[in-house]
């Protein structure tokens, strides 16, 4: 499915691929010159291949400060352009070159300070999620037991030689191309996976979502649905009230998961898009400019034009 103008009334537009792949990214002829590829991609709305992953190509012009972002997939970060320093509390680390990656695992929380550089003075990334079925299929073709007993930290940076630049190009143009098969596009997944392992590169195991996880996935797939405690217990198999009770016992509430859901969605369309706010409210689920803006402030602290 593809779009062709930002409308996102219909569905979020992370659910949507891209009206034109990716731009091609230019292979590597060795080692030495995998941090020296051409990593600037244009900017566009996310790309979601469902069951799969996600592509997105955030760039900014100004230095960002976002406050506890949840990365709820398995992530590998590209900084294109300028650099990256994300503290999760146990640990830090900071990004400002294309010849690595940065492999995040899912359900990390962790502060993130984006700040251009580089020629045209911009913050330029690729963010790469992987689902949790896709990284299970991987596991099980695979004994992961030593390998995930190493990955105990919540990221870890990769070195990108010619090899793995060369794997990584080919699954983003994959995920890019509305005519590829999701079965294809899954073998060349489960391949950047494998060159990844290789490398020592490799995700924690995921806990249990719970509950509260579940509906993030739920509201996620489609953050401009008018949802309920109702409706996504319906959604979930449980009842509205037996929702409520578990999301408490979780230490959650409806009403906060789902604003917290739709201002990740915005942040990151505000980041790839050049959609208006009110385009932006309204594929989060507002009508309301207003009441989207003071929810993205109480969210990060600051407007979404600020972004910008």
């Amino acid at each position: 499915m593809a779009v062709t103008q930002p409308a996102p009334q219909t569905a979020p537009p992370a659910a949507h691929h891209a009206a034109h792949p990716a731009a091609p990214l230019a292979a590597a002829t060795d080692a030495a010159d995998a941090g020296n590829l051409p990593w600037l991609l244009p900017a566009g709305a996310p790309i979601w291949r469902r069951g799969l992953c996600t592509v997105a190509q955030p760039c900014l012009k100004l230095v960002q400060h976002t406050p506890r972002f949840l990365f709820q997939d398995a992530t590998v970060l590209l900084i294109a352009a300028g650099r990256l320093d994300m503290d999760s509390g146990s640990h830090r680390i900071g990004v400002d070159t294309p010849a690595s990656l940065l492999l995040v695992g899912a359900n990390t929380c962790a502060d993130l300070r984006k700040t251009p550089g580089g020629m045209e003075q911009r913050f330029r990334s690729v963010f790469l999620t992987l689902s949790p079925e896709l990284l299970e299929a991987f596991r099980r073709g695979r004994d992961m037991g030593e390998d995930a007993a190493q990955a105990g930290a919540p990221f870890q940076q990769i070195a990108l030689d010619a090899d793995l630049a060369s794997s990584l190009q080919h699954l983003l143009a994959s995920a890019a191309d509305g005519q590829l098969s999701d079965e294809r596009l899954r073998y060349r997944a489960l391949d950047f996976l494998a060159a990844l392992a290789e490398r020592g590169g490799v995700f924690r195991p995921p806990h249990s979502p719970g509950l509260s996880g579940r509906l993030r996935a739920l509201i996620g797939e489609a953050p401009s649905q008018h949802w309920t405690a109702q409706t996504a217990g319906k959604a979930l198999a449980v009842s509205e009230a037996t929702l409520r009770r578990r999301l408490a016992g979780e230490s959650a509430r409806f009403e906060d998961v789902l604003i917290d859901v739709r201002m990740h969605h915005a942040m990151m369309l505000v980041q790839t898009t050049s959609w208006s706010v009110p385009e932006i409210a309204q594929a989060c689920g507002y009508k309301s400019r207003a009441r989207f803006a003071q929810r993205f402030k109480a969210r990060f602290g600051y407007l979404p034009s600020a972004v910008r």
